[in-house]
């Protein structure tokens, strides 16, 4: 049983031998020391044999009259001799591979979702500040992440939320904008309605008459402090106000998160280069640097670069890290999607406001990430100010 899986391996010939008395030709092999793996006789004047590849020289000089050919090979040797072979085909084959694998990780398509047109300009030119663009390598969902948080720091007093997928070949960008806080807006003569649908938790008023209470259930655009002062009877209207008030309502999000299996862990080992680079176009070529670091965190900085000329000078201030790879299992990956499902929500919301409950709804595996889909219920101020348009009557007779 052990020799036949060693066979498998070893280089191994299969020989025809012509010629009279091959009995007397076997004989002799034999006490060569020649180890004959397999005999099929054809006929009287005619053998198969196996023999392993380092004894055919010794049959060659043994064979004297007899015609032998070699009519197939067993082992490493046959595998050579197919690569020789197909050689043209094999180089095809892998470059086909290659360059397709090399495709699937280039990204061709950068879409930004919002109907904003200023919104999607600024979300392109920063994503190009950290070359997440057409025609690039694709990033990783750590880098990704790092890029976004990145972009809504910078961008605080526009952007309230976003989230980038990579979806094949294209970059989907899902973002939203930040709304101003409606104290800015106020006008002589308001109500204070509802921005957005839920069930209200407090509601605190300085001006005006509050008509809804705490449990009562709002629409978006629904009256919750009144600027309109009734009389006694509550028949006419006394005067008119600019009202005002905090509302708080329980209101309801749900929560769309890809998360991959496979991450990796990046720790500083403490040591740090400097080097430059030469940037022509998206490819960058290290100048000098024999001992590159396996893995780094770089920070560029262009000291050249011609605007008629797709050429740059960088230096690169590279520290070196220590990459460890790791496999989550489908319920580690659960709970990681859950936590970052979490933060972009918290991100979200003032700091008076807050989680009261989240329910995953539903969960599922697509290739390597998890796909979770999270409802949330969420205590955040809805009071928005609108002003109250007076009607002019006309008068009797005109």
């Amino acid at each position: 049983m052990e020799n036949r899986f060693l066979n498998r391996y070893e280089n191994i010939i299969k020989i025809k031998i012509k010629g009279k008395n091959i009995d007397r030709f076997l004989n002799r092999l034999y006490k060569s020391n020649v180890e004959l793996l397999d005999i099929d006789k054809i006929n009287r004047k005619e053998i198969n044999l196996k023999i392993y590849l380092k004894d055919y020289e010794k049959v060659l000089n043994l064979k004297s009259i007899y015609e032998i050919e070699i009519i197939n090979e067993y082992g490493l040797i046959k595998f050579k001799n197919i690569i020789k072979k197909n050689k043209l085909l094999i180089i095809l084959i892998l470059f086909g591979y290659f360059f397709i694998m090399f495709l699937t990780n280039i990204v061709f398509e950068v879409q930004v979702i919002h109907s904003n047109s200023n919104i999607r300009n600024l979300i392109i030119k920063e994503l190009d500040k950290y070359g997440v663009k057409k025609y690039t390598l694709k990033k990783s969902f750590n880098k990704l992440e790092d890029i976004s948080k990145k972009i809504l720091d910078s961008n605080k007093d526009k952007l309230e939320w976003l989230e980038i997928e990579v979806n094949g070949t294209k970059i989907i960008v899902k973002v939203e904008e930040r709304v101003l806080n409606p104290e800015e807006k106020t006008y002589p003569k308001q109500d204070i309605v509802a921005s957005k649908s839920g069930i209200i938790m407090s509601v605190k008023s300085s001006e005006g008459v509050i008509v809804k209470n705490t449990n009562d259930y709002v629409s978006k655009g629904d009256v919750i402090i009144s600027g309109k002062i009734m009389d006694t009877y509550q028949e006419n209207i006394k005067s008119i106000v600019s009202a005002k008030g905090r509302v708080y309502a329980e209101v309801w999000y749900t929560v769309s998160m890809e998360y991959p299996l496979i991450y990796s862990k990046d720790t500083k080992t403490g040591k740090e280069k400097n080097i430059y680079k030469i940037q022509f176009l998206n490819n960058k070529i290290s100048l000098f640097d024999f001992n590159k670091y396996k893995n780094s965190i770089d920070k560029e900085k262009i000291i050249f670069e011609n605007k008629l000329l797709p050429f740059k000078l960088l230096k690169v201030k590279s520290s070196e890290v220590s990459r460890i790879d790791n496999v989550y299992t489908f319920e580690e990956g659960l709970i990681e999607a859950e936590k970052v499902a979490i933060e972009k929500m918290k991100a979200k919301l003032d700091e008076d406001e807050y989680i009261i409950k989240q329910k995953k709804l539903n969960f599922y595996q697509k290739d390597s990430k998890i796909v979770v889909e999270i409802f949330f219920s969420v205590c955040e101020r809805i009071d928005l100010a609108q002003e109250i348009v007076e009607e002019i009557k006309e008068e009797e007779g005109n």
